[in-house]
């Protein structure tokens, strides 16, 4: 019997990439009998557009709607909570469960029976939150890299047999869709990626980005994207938006502030120069290495820390600095910095290689079907016990009293 893989996408479109193309590729396989659950009907429309700029059928999904009385209730921090206590039983009756984020890691501490559940974390950045104890109750963890697989069995989270290495799916996704360097000016002027974290403990947005936005403009050498993490405005009104929308100047300098084009590498791919403080998307930038720096806006003692790996990558610098001239000294010292680039890409993203021409490819094969015939095996090898089905209570109560 094809075993059933569920796969909740309840993080957000943010983290479609990381993880969904290996879905795809199990039920265009029919190794599995794939159902996606996503919060909302935008998220379905989301997911089928992605679906789309993959080319990948998409399986089943269904929307996991709340009862009224509660969805007028939970607060919006506590929504991705509540939907999956709501469809707990759902979710949980199949062979396997899937998905990218940890909150799903609830459906095994319920009562009852759980089946296997495993995790492909969205992304592969150096932050201590990528390598918390709730991966503990994974049964299987599939990352990117050798990079985050030595790190997590250091931690003690996982064990070596429930961690593997699978590749990059997000990167091998897009790149296998569109390996070209995306032309996102009119003009070809070098292009600066400014990409600062949501999370104001970490992020160099509230203290950099306009100093940044006005430097650009006065310099004239350089076009500018601002492309922060999409959390970070999910939630801000129409004013907030608007002002930092009001920073952008046409064909010179871009704010997006969470479209499709800010989570699908068309920035990463197109840009020159990476401006950024603990985004995991750096690594995705480092599929071709180009400079980097980046911005210590919380005076972080960083230099001895694996959560700010990524800062080996370039220059890091205050957010008060003389922006032209840390911009300068990063594109004429890229070459003291590309080797710990190539060597640091590799451990993150496994497999990553470059041809003659310095385009990026895998030499360990697709990731994506690396990661689905690794699944393949495993739910054939931990086959769970489907459990009977239900009986409605008022019918057990007949039953009883017959």
């Amino acid at each position: 019997m094809t075993p059933r893989l569920h796969v909740p996408a309840i993080g957000g479109p943010h983290q479609f990439a990381h993880f969904l193309p290996i879905a795809f590729e199990l039920a265009a396989r029919g190794s599995a009998n794939v159902t996606i659950f996503v919060p909302t009907q935008q998220d379905k429309q989301d997911l089928t557009e992605f679906a789309r700029s993959v080319g990948m059928a998409l399986p089943p999904t269904i929307i996991m709607d709340l009862p009224d009385t509660i969805e007028r209730i939970v607060p919006a921090q506590m929504e991705k909570l509540a939907r999956l206590l709501t469809w707990a039983s759902r979710l949980r009756d199949c062979e396997a469960i899937l998905c990218a984020e940890r909150t799903s890691t609830i459906l095994k501490r319920l009562p009852g029976r759980c089946p296997p559940l495993i995790h492909i974390p969205h992304g592969a950045g150096d932050r201590a939150v990528g390598f918390e104890k709730r991966f503990r109750l994974f049964d299987q963890v599939l990352v990117a890299g050798p990079k985050d697989r030595e790190r997590l069995i250091a931690e003690g989270v996982v064990s070596e047999g429930a961690c593997t290495v699978s590749g990059p799916i997000k990167v091998a996704s897009v790149l296998k869709a569109h390996n070209r360097r995306p032309a996102i000016f009119a003009n070809d002027r070098p292009v600066i990626l400014y990409n600062p974290h949501f999370s104001p403990h970490h992020s160099s947005a509230e203290t950099f980005t306009r100093r940044l936005a006005s430097a650009i403009v006065d310099d004239g050498r350089y076009n500018l994207i601002i492309a922060p993490h999409i959390r970070m405005a999910q939630h801000w009104d129409a004013a907030r938006r608007a002002d930092w929308q009001a920073m952008a100047v046409a064909d010179r300098v871009l704010v997006d502030l969470g479209s499709p084009r800010s989570i699908d590498m068309t920035y990463t791919l197109g840009a020159d120069l990476y401006i950024g403080d603990v985004s995991s998307q750096v690594y995705e930038f480092l599929v071709r290495p180009r400079p980097c720096l980046f911005i210590n806006a919380h005076d972080a003692d960083w230099e001895d820390s694996e959560s700010y790996a990524m800062w080996r990558f370039g220059e890091v610098v205050p957010a008060n600095c003389d922006i032209p001239a840390a911009i300068d000294r990063a594109f004429k010292q890229h070459d003291l910095y590309r080797q710990a680039q190539v060597t640091r890409a590799r451990a993150a993203l496994h497999g990553l290689d470059w041809d003659s021409a310095g385009n990026p490819l895998f030499s360990h094969g697709d990731p994506v079907a690396n990661g689905a015939s690794f699944i393949e095996a495993y739910m054939q090898n931990h086959s769970v016990e489907r459990p009977p089905q239900s009986i409605p209570f008022w019918r057990r109560l007949r039953k009883a009293s017959a």
